[in-house]
């Protein structure tokens, strides 16, 4: 009989471990589903090269990590900014593909200069 009894126990727990498992799973495949759908809406948009160009600008220029990784002169950081701002002017004035350019000969600037 209590073979029988812990048997039943440990099959019971086997079915109650996987039903919460797959339904775990549910949710975690829908919230997936979700943050793709939103990831892919982020990348579609028109303004998304805008964006991560002057991120990766800050990032490289203006943070003082970045600063501390390149060997940047007062005038590059100038020229770095003053491209920036333009570019992200153009982006904001619905000019994308002009901003994206401006932005990008900054992000040139910074990956030619020598790192530290």
């Amino acid at each position: 009989m209590s073979k029988k009894f812990s048997i039943f126990v440990i099959l019971a727990f086997i079915l109650i471990f996987g039903i919460s498992y797959s339904e775990e799973k549910k949710v975690t495949s829908t919230e997936n589903e979700i943050y793709t759908d939103e990831y892919k809406v982020y990348l579609e948009a028109k303004d998304y090269q805008c964006k991560y160009y002057q991120k990766y600008i800050w990032k490289e220029s203006e943070r003082e990590y970045g600063k501390k990784q390149y060997r940047y002169t007062e005038e590059k950081l100038q020229k770095i900014k003053a491209l920036k701002d333009e570019g992200k002017a153009l982006c904001d004035s619905d000019k994308f593909k002009e901003g994206e350019a401006k932005l990008i000969e900054a992000i040139t600037i910074i990956n030619y200069t020598m790192m530290k």
